[in-house]
């Protein structure tokens, strides 16, 4: 399994960051990761091509890797999307990263995900309330229309289970398709809310975040389970968000902790394959 830490832990508003590069790196390293999904607010196609060769030499002092990029604001129509996804190509490129979030028609992303083959680079999708991939049918639909082995799933368990949906029992048809999965955590809210981060109301109902080792949120333990059962050792990236700054660090290190606890039960229980070479 690799561990990464998403810049959304330290992101203000989708528009800065609470805590600077070289600051986030040594962060997620000392917390115990082994790698970083760096967000349009630390890295994008208007860096200047200097600063993202220093961003990188940051990136690898401390050990790390560039595990994730996101093509946040593709535009709808062509020309202008080909160029924008291009450059994201490129910048992936620049920044040794084999994996882009990006979302879009499934047609023109069964070509994205030709071009971006080509490059060594790996396309994929988060499953999100309010768009295509909220259900578990509808994340089966999206992932067949787009039909190309260079494009997968983000698998976000937190808005199939908000949703409703069945977050474990889906993985058995998603695991071989599994690009990443994001932690981030919800509970339900008790009636009186206490000030906190960012709660999310769907269909009548309030979420506030939590963490993954917390009463009431996602099942983590047979979540992860059920992806080992099934060969997956691959990427795991926090992506909370929403946190007050002064407890951001807090966040990051008991998600690592917690993370990591629940996969290490590998170790106790023999029923479980060994990790896929």
């Amino acid at each position: 399994m690799q561990l990464s830490l998403s810049g959304f832990l330290f992101e203000d508003g989708y528009a800065a960051q609470s805590v600077t590069f070289a600051e986030f790196c040594a962060f997620a390293r000392g917390a115990g990761y082994d790698g970083v999904e760096l967000r349009r607010t630390q890295v994008n196609p208007e860096t200047p091509k200097p600063e993202r060769a220093r961003l990188l030499r940051t990136v690898r002092d401390e050990g790390l890797t560039v595990t994730c990029l996101t093509a946040r604001g593709l535009p709808d129509a062509d020309p202008r999307r080909d160029d924008f996804f291009l450059r994201y190509l490129a910048l992936c490129h620049e920044m040794d990263c084999p994996l882009l979030k990006i979302a879009s028609d499934p047609a023109w992303l069964h070509q994205a995900a030709e071009r971006a083959q080509a490059q060594g680079v790996a396309l994929a999708v988060n499953n999100h309330i309010g768009g295509p991939l909220e259900t578990v049918a509808g994340a089966r639909a999206y992932l067949a229309s787009v039909n190309h082995p260079n494009f997968g799933l983000l698998f976000d368990p937190l808005h199939l289970y908000i949703n409703g949906e069945d977050h474990v029992g889906c993985i058995a048809e998603f695991a071989n398709v599994t690009r990443n999965i994001l932690v981030h955590s919800a509970r339900l809210a008790a009636e009186r809310l206490q000030e906190h981060a960012a709660p999310i109301t769907w269909h009548g109902r309030t979420w506030i975040p939590a963490l993954p080792d917390e009463p009431g949120v996602q099942n983590w333990p047979a979540l992860f389970t059920a992806y080992r059962q099934r060969g997956y050792d691959g990427l795991v990236t926090v992506i909370e968000s929403g946190w007050p700054r002064d407890r951001r660090k807090q966040v990051g290190r008991r998600c690592a902790a917690a993370v990591r606890g629940f996969w290490e039960q590998r170790d106790k229980d023999p029923s479980l394959p060994a990790p896929t070479p």
